[in-house]
Order: structure tokens, then C-alpha cells, then sequence
């Protein structure tokens, strides 16, 4: 006959068992933002860390507060699965000269320029519901248009390159051109 292990052995299990199955009531968890990381791009935009990958699947409800205003916009979706660990940015491949990233971001558009607002998320998945800290976060003010420089202008370099590499290009065609006629000769 087995015997039977001991009250006090087994009641540290059994209520560590019913506190990771009961349902969860509120807890916090923590969001981020990808704050000047594509600066003249997000002036009217922000990008919010998408809610953490235990709450794959839950419904999320994303509250955007603009500071000293009552106006409250909600932006509701699905929480998407996980590939892996959830970051704002991660590296998908690298090789020789390029960099394939991939953004794991929330984006909320038509937003006011320059402004400072508040963003939390709400996420309720089967019985329990989590929801974020408010963070504050700032869209980019507008540039003028003549304030922006010209990151692609020719430079005197480029030129040269440009005139020596013709020139080559040039000479390679006219050998390969006499190169043809003298085999025909023979």
C-alpha cells in the first residue's frame, strides 16, 4: 500500500498550484516608445510598444490622453502573437552591408504636432484584465520646409567619380568594339 505524503508537504503545492490557475485580478505591466528614433517622420504619429507576449490574443484598448485636455481617443485591436522575444525593434537577418529590422510597435496617427499626451493600455484576455502605467509621451514639432538641408546634393566628388567611371566605361566598349573587329580578320 503507497503511503500517503504528509499535510504539510503537500499544502505548500496545492496553494501554489491554485494561485498560478485562479484568475488574475489587475496587475500592471510596463509600455515604452521609440522616442526620436524617426524624427522628421513622426510628427503627427507615435509608436507604442505593443502590450507583452503572455497577452497574445487578448483584446487591448490602447487610451491616448492629450495633456491639459479632456479629449480622449481609444484605439482597440487584437494583441498579435509573439515570434519570440517582443521588442520595439529587432533584427530579423544581417549580412554584407544591410540590416533587415523588424518594428514591433503600435502606431496612433492624427495626432497634433508638438504636443505632449498620455497612453496606457487596457487588456483583457479570457477572465483577467492588465493594463499598463500611464507613460507620457511627445509628438515632434514641424520644420519648415527651408530649415530642412539637402542630405543628397552632388557633391565634387560624386562628379569626378561619375565622369571617371564614364570615361572607363567608355574605353571597355571601344577595345571590346576593335577587339571584335581584329578576331574577324583572321
Amino acid at each position: 500500500m503507497a503511503s500517503l505524503l504528509p499535510i504539510w508537504t503537500t499544502l505548500p503545492l496545492i496553494t501554489t498550484l491554485l494561485a498560478l490557475l485562479a484568475p488574475r485580478a489587475a496587475a500592471n505591466f510596463n509600455i515604452s516608445s521609440l522616442s526620436g528614433l524617426l524624427s522628421p517622420a513622426l510628427t503627427e504619429n507615435l509608436l507604442v510598444a505593443l502590450p507583452p507576449c503572455h497577452l497574445t490574443g487578448g483584446n487591448a484598448t490602447l487610451t491616448v490622453r492629450r495633456a491639459n485636455d479632456s479629449k480622449v481617443v481609444k484605439c482597440s485591436f487584437v494583441v498579435p502573437p509573439c515570434r519570440g522575444r517582443r521588442e520595439l525593434v529587432s533584427v530579423v537577418d544581417s549580412g554584407a552591408g544591410f540590416t533587415v529590422t523588424r518594428l514591433s510597435a503600435y502606431q496612433v496617427t492624427n495626432l497634433a504636432p508638438g504636443t505632449k499626451y498620455y497612453l496606457s493600455y487596457l487588456v483583457m484576455k479570457g477572465m483577467s484584465t492588465e493594463s499598463s502605467k500611464e507613460i507620457p509621451m511627445f509628438t515632434l514639432p514641424r520644420k519648415k520646409k527651408e530649415s530642412i538641408g539637402l542630405g543628397m546634393a552632388r557633391t565634387g566628388g560624386m562628379v569626378v567619380i561619375t565622369v571617371l567611371l564614364s570615361v572607363a566605361m567608355f574605353l571597355l566598349v571601344l577595345s571590346f568594339i576593335i577587339t571584335l573587329a581584329l578576331g574577324a580578320r583572321k
